[in-house]
C-alpha cells in the first residue's frame, strides 16, 4: 500500500510468488481515490466487506479445499452441492464470485451457465473441471458468449497457487470504491 501526504492510503499493491517462492510479481492496483482504513460504518470513507463465493461442486473434498482457500482471502463461501441447489441459492442471494464445477452428477456445468445467463447474474466465475484444458477453455468462451463474467478455468486436480492467484485478484477488482458524494 501506498501513503499519501496526509497519511491516507491512496492505493494497494499485491505481492505474489509462486509455490516454490522463486518467482515474484508485484501488481499495483491504484483507485485514485483516498479512503481511511478502518472508516466508521457511518462515514463516507471506503469499508471493505468481504466478497462472497458461491462454490457449486458436488465433490465435498474440492468443496472444503476451495473453501479453506477463499476464507483464507476473507471471502464469504457458501457452498451448492448440486444444479437445484445453486439455482435455489442463486434465486435468493447475488454474489461476488462463483466457482463451477462442469460435473454435476444429472447435470452439466453448461446447464448452470445457461441459468446463470437467464438471470443475468454479474458475478465473476472460475470454472473447475477434470476435463481436459481444450474442454475448460471451451466453457470459458461459452460462458463469455453467453454474457457471462467467466475470469478463468482451473482443472482439476486444483492447482492451489492458480486458483488462490484468480480469486485474490477477484477479490481486488470487487473492493468498493469511495463514493463521489
Amino acid at each position: 500500500m501506498k501513503n499519501s501526504l496526509n497519511g491516507n492510503w491512496s492505493g494497494w499493491s499485491v505481492e505474489v510468488r509462486n509455490a516454490e517462492r522463486t518467482e515474484y510479481f508485484s501488481l499495483p492496483v491504484d483507485s485514485g481515490q483516498e479512503f481511511t482504513p478502518n472508516a466508521n460504518a457511518g462515514s463516507d470513507n471506503f469499508t471493505k466487506n468481504p466478497s462472497s463465493l458461491l462454490i457449486i461442486e458436488d465433490a465435498p473434498v474440492h468443496s472444503v479445499i476451495i473453501s479453506h482457500i477463499a476464507r483464507k482471502l476473507e471471502f464469504t463461501t457458501t457452498v451448492a452441492p448440486s444444479y437445484e441447489a445453486a439455482c435455489k441459492v442463486l434465486r435468493e442471494r447475488q454474489f461476488d464470485c462463483v466457482t463451477l464445477d462442469l460435473g454435476l452428477g444429472e447435470h452439466a456445468g453448461l446447464d448452470v451457465l445457461r441459468y446463470l445467463s437467464t438471470i443475468e447474474c454479474k458475478a465473476q466465475f472460475i470454472v473447475v473441471s477434470h476435463s481436459d484444458k481444450d474442454v475448460c477453455n471451451d466453457m470459458v468462451e461459452l460462458g463469455r458468449a453467453l454474457d457471462l463474467n467467466v475470469y478463468d478455468s482451473v482443472q482439476k486436480p486444483i492447482d492451489l497457487g492458480m486458483l488462490r492467484d484468480s480469486l485474490a485478484l477477484i477479490q481486488l477488482q470487487s473492493l468498493p470504491t469511495k463514493s463521489a458524494g
